[in-house]
Parts: structure tokens; C-alpha cells; sequence
């Protein structure tokens, strides 16, 4: 194991393995890590403490969320911030009249959003389908809308329950848009990491995002680990001004795997190019995306094996059984 990708590992080196305000021990990964996006995990909606329960039993190393602010700018995770795809809420009548028409950035949606509802309101919304819920009956805790501080807590419980290093993955997305709404992310996110008790350089804390301002300002405000996310469709990023504002990359997968030979897909020099200049590389096999055409949905488990054959340091997938999978296909035997 070289020593950059030793220091990428340390994002997961070290995770409060029992309730406090600070971690308390500490696990070495050894391995590659697998990341959980939290967005399909068994039976349980998606980003819930169900699915990311359910991603602990599949093999889990790093939670991954998306955070958003509440009216009162708590952070909530959500899979987007416009509700309706994701929770009950347009069935709700008490709420109709707040649907409203947003535009945050070159995209307008039309939904309900996190920022116009208080965390307590968002606590009465059920994720998924709500038809099993009667009207006016407490929402399942497996089943609600997490904050940030409950999914460090599902983590902290991960850590305690399997004896591993359970650590999380934060994603900033529209910093600008909230902070025109006096609901800056990034101040926000920093105090409940410092709260958390996870403000440290060998933390199982990372940040995410595609946006470099804002992984600079959270680097300014707190001292855990940096992922510039990086999407096939966009520009791709000059890897020597990466330093400063990540010290990880999470390209889509598409970008750094060829499938353009079926039988025989190979690995892109991006990988080996980023380990040149001193960045660790996690490819994001997630969403819709993947696996990347002409490959076929039964082909994701052979594709991750080949990314994490190729060297990179995680693999985050929505299926965290199918990729604590795709590495086992690459490691010695008697790994644990």
C-alpha cells in the first residue's frame, strides 16, 4: 500500500465507537472501502436509517448523504430537496399550499422543499410509500427523515453492533443558491461536524461535493478529508488545481472504466493519473448511469471488481451488498 493511499484510507481510520462528543477508539481500514449512497438498500426508502441500517449489513464502510436545510437550517438527508419523489408529502392536504416553483441554478422545479418546512414538520413525513401509514399514526423511525446528527449516530451504533469503522460521507449540493436563502450550508455542516466530535484529519468524516468553492470553504472552517465529485458530463477537472480543495476524487465510473470493448473492459489512465499527483480516487457507480452502456445491469459486480483491481481507494454504489461484493472478488483469501 503506498503512502497516498494510505492517507486516503484515513477517512475511515478513526470512528467514535461509543456515544460522546468525541471519537473514543479507533479501527485501521486495511482495505478498500465501500461507500453507500443510502439511495436503494433492501426494502427500506431511501435515504433512511432503515436503508442505511440495511448498508451496515451488507458491508458498509461510509455512509453517504446529501444534505439539506430545514426552514430553521437544520440538515435533513434527503435524496434531493424537493420532497414529492421521495416522502408523502403530496399527499398531504395541510401542506398543499406550500408547493412552489423553484429555480436553483439553469434547472426550475416545481415540489415542496426542505427549506420552506421546519424540522418538526418534515419529522410527520413518511419516506416511500405511504400507504401503509394510517392518517394521523407515528411514522416509523425506519421509515422518517434523518438529520445529520441521527445519521452520525446510525453510524457510531454501526460501529458498536460490528466492531468496524462505520464512517460518513457529507454532500454539499447548490451552496450558492442557500446561501441566497441565509441558508448557507457550509457554517451549518462545519458546527455539527465539530459538535459530532468528528473534526479531525483521521476522522470517518469526508466531505463531497462537485462544487470546489464550497469543499474550500469547509476546508477553511474544519480539518476532515475532501471529495470533489466529478460527473461524465462536465469538464474534466485539471487534477493539479484539485490540491487545496479535495484530496480525493469520486469521478462517475464511466470515467474511469473503457467499456467501449465489452468482453474485456479496462480500467482509463485517469486513475493512474490521479495517484501521480498525490490524489486518492473513489469511483461513484451510482444512479442511473451505471453500469455505463453497451454493459448490462448483471455487469456492475464484474465492473466495480475491475475498479477496485485498478487501485481505487473506495467504490460507492446504491447496492452496498453488491459492491462489500466486488471487493471480496479482489482480495487475498484470507483478508478480513
Amino acid at each position: 500500500m503506498s503512502i497516498r493511499r494510505r492517507d486516503f484510507l484515513t477517512l475511515a481510520a478513526a470512528a467514535p465507537l461509543a456515544w460522546g462528543p468525541a471519537p473514543l477508539a479507533f479501527a485501521v481500514a486495511r482495505d478498500p472501502l465501500v461507500v453507500a449512497t443510502g439511495m436503494a438498500s433492501g426494502e427500506a426508502p431511501p435515504a433512511t436509517r432503515g436503508a442505511y441500517e440495511q448498508a451496515i449489513r451488507d458491508g458498509a464502510d461510509i455512509l453517504a448523504a446529501n444534505l439539506f436545510p430545514t426552514k430553521e437550517g437544520v440538515l435533513v438527508v434527503r435524496p434531493s430537496h424537493e420532497l414529492s419523489t421521495s416522502t408523502d408529502i403530496a399527499t398531504r392536504a395541510e401542506f398543499a399550499a406550500r408547493k412552489q416553483r423553484r429555480a436553483v441554478g439553469q434547472v426550475t422545479a416545481e415540489g415542496w422543499f426542505t427549506e420552506d418546512f421546519t424540522l418538526a414538520e418534515l419529522r410527520t413525513l413518511v419516506c416511500g410509500d405511504a400507504g401503509k401509514r394510517r392518517a394521523g399514526a407515528p411514522v416509523d423511525p425506519a421509515r422518517g427523515i434523518l438529520t445529520f446528527e441521527d445519521l452520525t449516530a446510525v453510524a457510531r451504533a454501526g460501529c458498536v453492533r460490528t466492531g468496524r469503522t462505520i464512517g460518513v460521507q457529507a454532500a454539499i449540493s447548490h451552496s450558492a443558491y442557500f446561501s441566497g436563502l441565509d441558508l448557507a450550508v457550509e457554517p451549518r455542516l462545519a458546527d455539527s461536524i465539530r459538535t459530532t466530535g468528528y473534526n479531525a484529519r483521521a476522522a470517518a468524516m469526508v466531505v463531497a461535493s462537485a462544487e470546489p468553492d464550497a469543499l474550500r470553504t469547509i476546508g477553511e472552517m474544519t480539518r476532515v478529508r475532501r471529495v470533489l465529485r466529478v460527473s461524465a458530463g462536465g469538464p474534466p477537472p485539471s487534477l493539479s488545481a484539485v490540491h487545496g480543495v479535495a484530496e480525493s476524487i469520486a469521478p462517475d465510473a464511466s470515467l474511469l472504466i473503457d467499456v467501449s470493448q465489452p468482453k474485456a473492459p479496462a480500467p482509463t489512465p485517469l486513475i493512474a493519473e490521479a495517484h501521480a499527483v498525490g490524489l486518492g480516487v473513489q469511483a461513484w457507480a451510482a444512479g442511473a448511469g451505471f453500469p455505463p452502456a453497451p454493459m448490462r445491469p448483471g455487469d456492475a459486480r464484474r465492473l466495480m471488481s475491475i475498479l477496485y483491481a485498478a487501485g481505487v481507494e473506495a467504490v460507492a454504489g446504491d447496492q452496498a451488498g453488491t459492491v462489500a461484493r466486488a471487493r471480496s472478488d479482489i482480495l487475498p483469501r484470507d483478508s478480513d
